[in-house]
């Protein structure tokens, strides 16, 4: 008498020999013989998986991220300041008008711009980047967001929705970092 057991090995070897039956052996192509171009030539270092690539330390500590008003944040900046830059109590020294270009053209000026006002020392600036349809429009998304993010972070010190008087919703005050002298 045969188990249960001897059958189903029985099946089992029988559903591997259908299998294997039109499985080809393998047989890597043969390559040629690398001849060494000098006798000087070292052997390749094994490279190490999953490994970070080593960037220098940075030479200065990294700027803190813009202090975003409109989100309640204030830590890093005094209140008298904070809350005049809400207010539009602080002077505008420059305005850059952003409506009616693309998000790359409004990104790129927005970057000289802000280039131009740092170098210049001055410290707060208005970004006007309009409401859009609906209230959502992409500048208005997309502004803040480059203005929180390398290679601009590092000259905002802080960012605030503007006054109706200068453009409401649509606008952004934008308070620059102080020159710091390096001697």
């Amino acid at each position: 008498m045969t188990s249960p057991q001897d059958d189903q090995q029985d099946d089992d070897t029988i559903v591997w020999q259908r299998l294997a039956r039109g499985i080809k052996a393998y047989a890597p192509e043969a390559r040629p013989a690398r001849q060494p171009t000098s006798p000087r030539v070292r052997p390749k270092q094994p490279r190490a998986v999953n490994a970070m690539p080593i960037s220098p330390p940075p030479s200065r500590r990294p700027a803190p991220d813009p202090i975003d008003l409109r989100k309640g944040e204030h830590a890093g900046i005094d209140g008298a300041t904070r809350r005049r830059l809400a207010q539009g109590q602080v002077t505008i020294e420059s305005r850059l008008d952003l409506h009616g270009l693309t998000a790359a053209q409004a990104e790129h000026r927005l970057a000289r711009f802000i280039d131009g006002a740092a170098r210049a020392g001055q410290r707060c600036i208005l970004v006007i980047t309009g409401k859009g349809p609906d209230g959502k429009g992409v500048l208005r998304r997309l502004v803040p967001l480059w203005l929180k993010t390398p290679p601009l972070s590092t000259r905002i010190l802080a960012i605030s929705h503007a006054r109706p008087a200068d453009g409401g919703g649509g606008a952004l005050y934008v308070m620059l970092r102080r020159k710091r002298d390096s001697t």
